[in-house]
Formats: structure tokens, C-alpha cells, sequence
């Protein structure tokens, strides 16, 4: 049975100990990419094409600040300050990847100033494709410098970002408990939706937004 409800979640799974050390963050728009480096590796991925991983070498500190590098792939981490060019949002660091003869640029760190995108804080979520949800703890989805967070049988967590209303989000993975009730079924069926390109749309209150891929919609009523 937890293998079976598990295995239904749209979101990825990983245990809980492959997340636990700290991870430094880039993102990069035109073209879109992702950067992750942990202890052990280096991770590129953009939005279409090869992802390069390497394993992670010595770190140089350098007077503008932190240089990785590789025979496949350098990155540039320096102190500046960095619009990622599509939202509000400003990050600590500027970021330069090069990788052959391609040199990337973007920005690095927990972002400083939140988007004014209207997803800031913390939300209930209030009902699934236009159908209540009533459960005894109340589920949540928390959006905040850059990441998305939640609980509704399991804990989970990712990056998003909006551009031009739509809201993307990437690399989300959640515990592992199953659970016996309805909580199960609303936590796959968020999952599938969070997994998708969705509209941000005001709702038919101040305090509620819906996200929707023209299918299935999430409406959420804020808390915080």
C-alpha cells in the first residue's frame, strides 16, 4: 500500500538525507537554465538540450568572490547584485557559466526582493477542479523567494518562477508517507497540476487566486 501511493505522486521522491546539505542555486532566462552545485557535483540543465554534471572540484575564492573549475564546465560567482530580467526578484550574486565555447550569465543565491507576481505567502488550498477540500489539517502552499512549499499528506518543496503570468515550477520532491485517507488522492492531484505550466488568475475574492492549465485548476485562499 505505501509503495503503491508513493509511487502516484507527480512529484519527484527522494530521501530525506539526499536533500539535507546545502545546496547553492543559479538560474539564468534567454534561454532558460538551472544550475546546482552540493558537495559532490556541478548540475547544468537548461530548458532544452544536454544537462552536464560533473563532480564538484576545489572551490577558489577569488577577490569578487567564488570560481569552480572543470575541463567540461567553469562557474562565476561573484558578489554583485542580479534582476534575473523576467520577474522583480533581485539576487546576492551575479553568475557566469561557461560550458565549450557557450558562456552563460545569471544569477545566483536566495533571491533579496520577492517578484510581485501576487503569489507571495502562504495559501489553503481551498479546492481541486472546482471541488472543496476539507480535510483535518488544513493543506498549505507557501511561495517564497523563489521556492514553493507545502503539506498535505506529505511535505514538499521546489523552485517556481512566473513569467507573463504563468507560473513554472522545477526539481519539487516530497517525503515519503502515505496516508489512509483523502489527503492521498488531493496530494496526487495537486502534484499533477504543480508539474504543469499554470495561469495565475485572480479569483472571485481578494484573497484567492486560482492557477489553472486550462483543465484542472488549483484555487487557493490566502492565510498569510
Amino acid at each position: 500500500m505505501k509503495a503503491a501511493a508513493v509511487a502516484a505522486l507527480a512529484f519527484a521522491i527522494v530521501p530525506a538525507t539526499a536533500t539535507a546539505q546545502a545546496t547553492y542555486r543559479a538560474l539564468g532566462t534567454e534561454p532558460f537554465w538551472s544550475l546546482t552545485i552540493d558537495a559532490r557535483t556541478i548540475r547544468y540543465e537548461p530548458a532544452n538540450g544536454r544537462v552536464v554534471q560533473v563532480a564538484t572540484p576545489r572551490k577558489i575564492t577569488t577577490p569578487r568572490g567564488t570560481s569552480y573549475r572543470t575541463s567540461t564546465i567553469s562557474v562565476d560567482i561573484a558578489r554583485e547584485r542580479c534582476s534575473d530580467g523576467m520577474s522583480d526578484r533581485i539576487y546576492p550574486d551575479t553568475v557566469r557559466v561557461r560550458i565549450g565555447s557557450q558562456t552563460l550569465r545569471g544569477c545566483g543565491g536566495g533571491a533579496m526582493t520577492e517578484a510581485r507576481d501576487g503569489l507571495a505567502g502562504t495559501w489553503r488550498i481551498d479546492m481541486v477542479d472546482g471541488r472543496s477540500v476539507r480535510l483535518s489539517q488544513v493543506p498549505t502552499l507557501t511561495f517564497a523567494n523563489g521556492r514553493v512549499s507545502g503539506r498535505i499528506c506529505n511535505s514538499f518543496s521546489g523552485d517556481y518562477r512566473t513569467q507573463r503570468g504563468t507560473l513554472t515550477t522545477r526539481e519539487v520532491i516530497g517525503t515519503q508517507m502515505a496516508c489512509m485517507d483523502s489527503r492521498m488522492s488531493i496530494e496526487r492531484k495537486v502534484g499533477a497540476l504543480l508539474a504543469k505550466p499554470l495561469k495565475v488568475h485572480s479569483g472571485n475574492r481578494a484573497d484567492t487566486l486560482v492557477l489553472a492549465d486550462g483543465r484542472s485548476s488549483l484555487t487557493l485562499r490566502r492565510l498569510r
